[in-house]
């Protein structure tokens, strides 16, 4: 069971080593079926003497890497496009390499700017464009006849192909395995929140401490609950809403979304709170965070065992004779739904018939046009990635052309890969690409030691290339260190008479080229700068929260209070990630307006809290609760606030109308 790196508790050296390498998630399974995708090809090439055979490894490895991994509706096509478009891309530019450079490059400038243009569809669709990407410049490395780029993409479509039917018709692996462990990801974000909150009772401690529990508790749990529904809900799409494991899944799901928010509600009461409270909250949370560890595990599998002990653990936790009296209401509401959620993890307390009706997928000609014509805008990030991908690496592309060799390709490819919308992200990339090239480079250098012949190669490859899909989730340099040696021992096979040591250093020099180009591409052609981005999602998290206030102060049926919850606390999380992109951009000139807006992010999670302990309570309506709805709609829309009733709401109600005051006085510093 994963747990997010965000959420760790940042301590000892092995507890910061787990939030940089998420071990957890290394798939042994998925790293063997990579390997024998590619070792069939190089088992087949060794033994009929064709070294060429080593493009149908790269294909089928490449393949494996597509592979976003959920229903089979969802990845059949794009697998099916990888394999078709690659095969097309490969053998059609060395067709066209042998036409000339101008005609490759004049070819290359559109094909790039559409691989990049992919990244509207998401994360596989980012993936494939930069995929199809990478087979694009491999192909303009050697001049082709008719017959050779035939041949040539025949064979790199037979290694995809074989891979495609080996991950979707001869071993699958667990169809409802990604959509488990994505909930089972959930409980244990909630469990590492309710560790920080234990933490904080117990160590008496000071605003700013709660104000980071908030920002990165809260956020990374929300991060989690929203992926894992996307996996869920594809999967029920796929699955049909009948489906038994599917349906399940989702309520489990619901069920954590419903923890989660009692858990907000007890931090929010829990910070207002004397030490003496806190004290009986710290027990309390202890025992919880064991529920919570042993649910996420029970999900897992499947299966709770010990369901009798889970049971008596609950109400012994709300029957505590210790437990402060303000603390019983919030230990009720955790347990109430515990006990719904142990009801969706064994299988035998299952009850058919109890699935949500309908499909609620979008259909699929707006889910494949819907994002192309919503970013055919120059506003739109993505498209000016796409332009700039276009336009950096085309004639850098002409240049690697021009002064030819056998591994230039790899500045363009570098280039492509890390290259990103947002300077910030483009630095991490290349940071860690280029770590992960160099690390990669010296395993290649004491890898060359033992291969001593085209036998040792092929039995290195597989191994290589499983282990390259086993830890490409733990950390994205490990991944390069990896699978660097793989890439080197394929270009071995492909030119034998070149030595390991000199594709090593080739591959580090062209590694550091092209994420120069692409840090320098990003500062200077239409840069995406954060600062403008963080004033865009600090209105749009203000306009999520009123919208949120409303739906629970003023409840009506066209208000949707769990919806609102959920869309503020995902601009929230899009607000503090603008943020953290933005501190680490060159424009440094404005850290004291961005010290403001954290302040105001900060202000807007403890509304959230108050938001979800009103609405827990049943405590809303009345003058402060309508001055609240007004004033968050008036900082929304840019507008002053409304005047404040002369009379009290409530604790809670007081409480948050001090936020709403803080939030106008530090968006007027911010301003």
């Amino acid at each position: 069971m994963r747990l997010p790196g965000a959420l760790r508790p940042s301590g000892s050296r092995i507890e910061r080593l787990s939030a940089r390498f998420n071990l957890s998630a290394i798939s042994v399974v998925e790293g063997v079926r990579a390997g024998l995708a590619a070792s069939v090809p190089i088992g087949l090439g060794f033994w009929l003497n064709r070294p060429e055979y080593s493009l149908a490894a790269l294909g089928a490895l490449l393949t494996c890497i597509c592979d976003p991994a959920g229903p089979m509706r969802r990845r059949l096509p794009l697998l099916l496009a990888f394999v078709v478009l690659g095969g097309a891309l490969l053998g059609g530019f060395g067709l066209l390499r042998a036409a000339g450079i101008g005609a490759t490059v004049a070819a290359a400038a559109p094909a790039l700017f559409a691989c990049a243009y992919l990244r509207v569809w998401g994360q596989p669709g980012q993936a494939l464009g930069n995929l199809l990407a990478v087979v694009l410049l491999l192909g303009t490395d050697k001049p082709l006849d008719v017959g050779q780029a035939i041949a040539v993409g025949a064979i790199f479509g037979v290694g995809g192909a074989w891979a495609l039917i080996l991950t979707l018709v001869i071993w699958r692996i667990h169809p409802y395995g990604p959509a488990r462990r994505a909930v089972a990801d959930v409980w244990a974000a909630l469990a590492s929140q309710t560790r920080m909150l234990q933490t904080l009772c117990a160590t008496d401690a000071v605003p700013e401490a709660w104000a980071r529990e908030a920002r990165v508790g809260r956020g990374a749990a929300r991060e989690c609950i929203e992926t894992a529904r996307t996996v869920v809900v594809d999967t029920l799409e796929a699955r049909g809403p009948a489906n038994g494991p599917a349906t399940q899944n989702l309520l489990r799901l619901e069920a954590a979304d419903q923890v989660f928010a009692a858990l907000i509600a007890l931090s929010d009461m829990l910070e207002q709170s004397d030490q003496a409270v806190r004290g009986t909250a710290a027990d309390l949370l202890r025992r919880l965070r064991a529920l919570l560890v042993v649910l996420g595990r029970g999900t897992e599998r499947d299966r709770l065992e010990r369901m009798q002990r889970f049971d008596r653990t609950l109400t012994a936790l709300v029957a505590d004779p210790t437990l402060d009296q303000s603390l019983r209401p919030f230990a009720a509401q955790l347990a109430d739904r515990l006990r719904l959620a142990t009801k969706y993890v064994d299988p035998a307390q299952y009850l058919p018939g109890t699935s949500l009706p309908g499909d609620a997928g979008v259909p699929l000609r707006e889910r494949l046009a819907g994002p192309l014509r919503a970013n055919l805008t120059w506003q739109s990030a993505s498209l000016r990635h796409a332009a700039r991908i276009a336009a950096v690496a085309t004639p850098a592309l002409a240049a690697t052309l021009v002064w030819h060799g056998a591994y230039t390709h790899w500045v363009t490819i570098t280039l492509v890969l890390v290259m990103q919308p947002f300077f910030a992200i483009t630095r991490q990339h290349t940071l860690r690409r280029v770590a992960g090239a160099l690390l990669g480079g010296a395993v290649a250098l004491l890898l060359s030691l033992l291969v001593r012949t085209r036998a040792h190669m092929a039995g290195f490859l597989p191994v290589l290339g499983a282990l390259a899909l086993a830890v490409r989730q733990v950390n994205y340099s490990v991944y390069i260190a990896v699978y660097t040696p793989t890439v080197i021992l394929l270009v071995e096979n492909t030119h034998p008479d070149d030595r390991f040591w000199r594709i090593a250093l080739l591959r580090a020099g062209y590694t550091v080229l092209g994420g120069l180009l692409a840090i320098v591409a990003n500062t200077l052609l239409w840069p995406s700068w954060e600062p403008d981005r963080v004033r865009a999602d600090l209105q749009a998290a203000l306009a999520a929260h009123a919208a949120y206030a409303s739906a629970v102060l003023n409840p009506s049926p066209d208000h949707d209070p769990e919806s609102a919850r959920r869309a503020a606390g995902l601009s929230s999380n899009n607000l503090e990630a603008s943020l953290a992109r933005a501190m680490q951009e060159p424009r440094r000139g404005q850290r004291n307006r961005f010290e403001a807006v954290l302040v105001a992010d900060a202000a807007l999670r403890r509304v959230g809290g108050r938001l979800v302990a009103i609405s827990l309570a049943g405590t809303a309506g009345g003058p402060v609760a309508r001055w609240v709805v007004m004033a968050l709609a008036a900082l929304a829309a840019r507008r002053p606030l409304p005047p404040r009733p002369g009379e009290e709401g409530g604790p809670m109600l007081d409480r948050l109308a001090r936020q709403v005051d803080l939030l106008d006085e530090v968006l007027a510093r911010a301003s």
